[in-house]
């Protein structure tokens, strides 16, 4: 039996991108950059700062303007479609909302059944229902990126990109929100980019990881391991494999 072809979500073509003062190119991110992200997968983005991890998602998100290239979806149809949902380093809930009214928000935008029997089922199925009434300056960063990540998965998008989402959260908490979103991402299918600069959380998150370096270096290496990833007797080759590919 032939192994079934990923279809590609995500299309990056020939991207250039750069930074400039006035009509002075200041630091050119892409130069005629290339990239595919295949369906159903998690992507993670790996870089140190400045790399242009968060460019490249916001790129993709239609947030921020390119030089060239283009950027495809392959899989949709009607490009006015709601079907991409972004998570910030900062969360994007809206703080003059609670957590209820966030998450009503976010599905009444999305043409979305906004009940309030369903939006409870929501929260409680993300153990979230005594935070109903909270407004996010009255949640620790762990809950707010929780509540940020149930918004995102449950306005049912066809890919969710996350900027950096985890990486203010202590170990325990990182290790919970990683877990939620590994059981939420298995159940629902999305694709998803996340971008980060820990090489621990690409390899635990990602199905396939992208390594962005300095002058345009670009490499991807799809993921052999077995989930959990960390348990699996290979993690530590493989950590020291995506290690001298980066250096």
């Amino acid at each position: 039996m032939k192994k079934k072809k990923n279809t590609i979500a995500v299309k990056v073509n020939n991207l250039s991108k750069d930074y400039k003062n006035g009509k002075r190119v200041k630091k050119k991110v892409f130069d005629n950059f290339n990239a595919e992200f295949e369906s159903g997968k998690i992507h993670c983005v790996l870089g140190v700062s400045g790399c242009g991890k968060s460019t490249l998602l916001r790129i993709i998100a239609g947030l921020e303007e390119y030089e060239s290239g283009n950027i495809e979806f392959p899989e949709i149809e009607k490009k006015d479609d709601i079907f991409i949902s972004m998570i910030l380093q900062e969360n994007n809930l809206l703080p003059w909302l609670t957590v209820y009214q966030n998450i009503e928000f976010a599905l009444k935008s999305c043409k979305l059944e906004h009940t309030e029997e369903v939006i409870d089922k929501i929260l409680e199925k993300h153990n979230l229902l005594e935070f109903k009434t909270f407004y996010p300056y009255e949640l620790s960063v762990g809950l707010k990126q929780k509540v940020a990540l149930c918004k995102a998965i449950n306005t049912k998008p066809k890919i969710i990109l996350l900027d950096e989402p985890f990486c203010a959260l202590d170990f325990i908490s990182k290790e919970n929100i990683h877990d939620i979103f590994l059981k939420e991402f298995r159940k629902e299918q999305f694709t998803s980019i996340l971008s980060t600069h820990y090489l621990e959380e690409a390899v635990k998150l990602g199905d396939y990881i992208h390594l962005l370096g300095k002058n345009n270096k670009y490499i991807k290496v799809e993921n052999p391991l077995k989930y959990p990833r960390e348990k699996d007797k290979g993690y530590h080759e493989f950590l020291e494999h995506i290690k001298d590919l980066y250096n």
